[in-house]
């Protein structure tokens, strides 16, 4: 946790006062995946706003434009045999991230060892949660140095 913030105070420190003010209106997730839709789209869609929230951006619907999201790929497939059911899963998921001019994609993955296979949904979404929250730094960062070059 610690080191979380020491990263983002060093990152908020090297941008330059002058730095332009970026504007969005709000986050549109679109998710062709049925797997955990619901959860996955309101998730992507709280995450994402804080995250642009934390970094510097205004939310302002005269000024800015609709952050999008698109999930390109979400999958969670049994990788791991025990005892005639799957203990282990592989949990990806891919994401367009697109506000303003910036436009980028992001590519989470995880194991996953299940020792119970009736955790069923819950355990999609605690490791989907976990992946967001741990890998939401790189998307921090991108987001610190689009807004340091002036948000071109």
């Amino acid at each position: 946790m610690s080191l979380r913030i020491l990263l983002m105070i060093s990152l908020l420190i090297s941008i330059p006062l002058s730095a332009k003010n970026l504007y969005f209106c709000t986050v549109n997730v679109e998710n062709p995946f049925p797997t955990e839709r619901g959860f996955v789209t309101s998730y992507l869609s709280s995450a994402v706003e804080s995250i642009l929230l934390e970094t510097g951006w205004i939310q302002d619907c005269k000024k800015g434009k609709t952050a999008k999201v698109k999930v390109v790929n979400l999958s969670f497939e049994g990788s791991a045999i025990s005892g005639n059911r799957f203990s282990g899963y592989n949990f990806s998921i891919t994401i367009n991230l697109n506000v303003d001019k910036f436009n980028k994609s992001y590519t989470f993955s995880r194991f996953v060892a299940l020792p119970d296979p009736s955790l069923g949904t819950l355990k999609i979404r605690s490791v989907f949660a976990d992946i967001f929250e741990t890998s939401s730094l790189r998307i921090k960062k991108d987001l610190l140095e689009f807004k340091k070059k002036g948000g071109n």
